[in-house]
């Protein structure tokens, strides 16, 4: 059910994307999904931008939130959210500063796409 979840988030993420449509609108449809299967977000993982600086803005929530500013033509940026059984809180290993553990044991779940918004609407960029 975890990675079923997962996969129909980042589906449902890129379907609220668009020209002139609210980043909010991605996190709120993802938020819908996790709800919907009960299960949490990492909130502190995000989406970003695609461009000429590592993970640049926009700044891609996958929670519910009121942040600002819509998706113009020509934007790229991922969309990636982070389900998990547990509260959704992790750290991140000490050694390689990358891997993230949950702190209750939980499992979690990523999927990724890379996503462009065009004139009519928004093209995957990513295969599987």
């Amino acid at each position: 059910m975890l990675l079923k979840a997962t996969r129909e988030a980042v589906q449902t993420g890129i379907a609220a994307c668009g020209p002139f449509q609210p980043y909010n609108g991605i996190g709120k449809a993802i938020s819908s999904v996790a709800k919907k299967y009960g299960l949490a977000i990492a909130s502190g993982l995000s989406g970003h931008g695609i461009g000429r600086e590592y993970h640049q803005y926009p700044l891609i929530l996958h929670c519910d939130n009121d942040d600002p500013g819509e998706m113009a033509p020509g934007t790229v940026f991922t969309i990636e959210p982070c389900l998990t059984e547990g509260n959704g809180e992790y750290t991140v290993d000490p050694l390689d500063k990358w891997s993230l553990y949950s702190i209750d044991g939980a499992r979690g779940a990523q999927e990724e796409h890379t996503v462009m918004i065009t004139e009519t609407g928004v093209e995957v960029l990513t295969r599987r």
